[in-house]
């Protein structure tokens, strides 16, 4: 009988109810934050073979003993956070700022590119490819730290920020943080390309608020008739695998549904946890053999889950960049006498034919550059080597992967990494 689970993968974090943890009395009665952090590492750590012999008694917290069990280097995601931060991203999509991400263009200036709905910013006209110039009269370029300049993530705290637009129109005004609600799809559309309805859409995070974002947006396509699909992951860290399994309903022919997708396999302790997940079509999935995804070194775990569970029965393309490269996942462990959340890396993730390990990334079928001067949609250098392939079959083999410009790698460690918006 299949498992109902809740996995988060990325930085990632997966809550996944098991009765073992309650049979193995995970949280020892009377345990302190380090003796219960302990017991999990030495029954669910993934690379339990190779946790240096350390003595928990000598570290003064939880956190401090995670970095001394940590295998490295393979293991840069294993963190520790509370209860209502987890709570906050994960199921509620909020978190306090400004709601905008940003990143260096090739010529050194920072520049948005994706913004939430209710960000301050919006009301000014400010969108993506706009330029961050100064933040409280201090030159904003590439070398700069833009989150220790703005300041603590606390609702009220107010900077002045100067933005410039791809025309040159400045807007310089004060904005103050504020909880911001995510929205994880941040466009779509669709193209007529020859005979082809080419749905496209934006897709920023996998947490629960998105089901119902998935759910309007296969319903327009479904109603456009859409026969072709490209799904945006450029700037999407990861989140939830059950997310990535109703992304996966939407897009699935009739032969695929109940097959394999996923395979978790655990340290040799807990080998009897090993178990796989299989597709389950929605009745209003558009039914494709072939699917896009726009991809760069931001590109991570569940965004990579949902890439490589598809390989094995479509036709599946990736244009853009090399995805991050995390196969690995984990389960989120409640304390049971603190406000903490351990959230240790506890298995790898295979596809149906048992490919997994891809530390490196998934590799990408055509090199383009992240054009982040230029708003999504049609003129978009990604999108338009896309809908080349739609219409004549064949990537415009234009660069390589060591000639495109490649923004500095980012390590996505931490739940404010995998956000990745401040």
């Amino acid at each position: 009988m299949r498992k109902i689970r809740l996995i988060l993968i990325l930085v990632i974090a997966g809550l996944t109810i098991l009765s073992s943890c309650e049979k193995d009395k995970i949280y020892p009665p009377g345990a302190n934050e380090k003796g219960e952090f302990y017991d999990i590492m030495n029954q669910w750590y993934y690379w339990i073979d190779s946790i240096p012999d350390v003595d928990p008694d000598v570290y003064s917290n939880a956190s401090v003993l995670l970095e001394a069990m940590r295998y490295s280097p393979r293991d840069k995601w294993s963190y520790i956070t509370t209860k209502e931060a987890h709570s906050q991203y994960y199921e509620e999509g909020t978190y306090v700022g400004y709601g905008f991400s940003y990143a260096p263009d090739a010529e050194g200036n920072v520049r948005l590119t994706f913004l939430f709905k209710n960000s301050d910013l919006k009301d000014y006209g400010i969108d993506r490819g706009w330029i961050i110039k100064k933040i409280n009269g201090t030159t904003v370029d590439a070398t700069v730290s833009i989150s220790s300049l703005l300041g603590s993530d606390v609702a009220g705290v107010t900077n002045e920020i100067e933005f410039e637009s791809p025309s040159g129109e400045v807007v310089n005004q004060e904005f103050t943080k504020k909880l911001i609600t995510m929205n994880s799809v941040g466009y779509e559309d669709v193209f007529d390309v020859g005979s082809s309805k080419v749905g496209y859409f934006v897709f920023k995070s996998f947490i629960g608020p998105a089901m119902d974002e998935l759910d309007a947006v296969f319903a327009d396509f479904k109603a456009g008739g859409v026969n072709e699909l490209v799904v945006d992951l450029r700037y999407n860290g990861g989140g939830r695998l059950d997310v990535v399994e109703k992304l996966a309903s939407y897009i699935i022919p009739d032969e695929v549904d109940g097959k394999v997708y996923v395979k978790y396999v655990h340290n040799s302790a807990r080998s009897d946890q090993n178990d796989s997940d299989v597709f389950q079509q929605d009745p209003n999935s558009l039914r494709l053999s072939k699917v896009y995804f726009i991809t760069s070194r931001g590109s991570a775990s569940a965004s990579e889950v949902i890439i490589n569970s598809l390989d094995p029965y479509l036709d599946v393309y990736l244009v853009g960049d090399d995805t991050y490269g995390k196969p690995v996942g984990m389960y989120s462990f409640y304390s049971a006498i603190s406000n903490l959340v351990y959230v240790p890396v506890t298995f790898k993730l295979l596809n149906a034919i048992d490919y997994g390990g891809y530390y490196q990334g998934l590799q990408a079928d055509s090199y383009v550059e992240d054009d982040i001067s230029t708003p999504f949609g049609t003129g978009e250098a990604t999108l338009e080597e896309v809908l080349n392939h739609i219409q004549n079959g064949s990537f415009s083999g234009k660069k390589s992967s060591v000639e495109i410009y490649r923004r500095p790698f980012k390590e996505i460690i931490t739940i404010k990494d995998e956000l990745g918006a401040i």
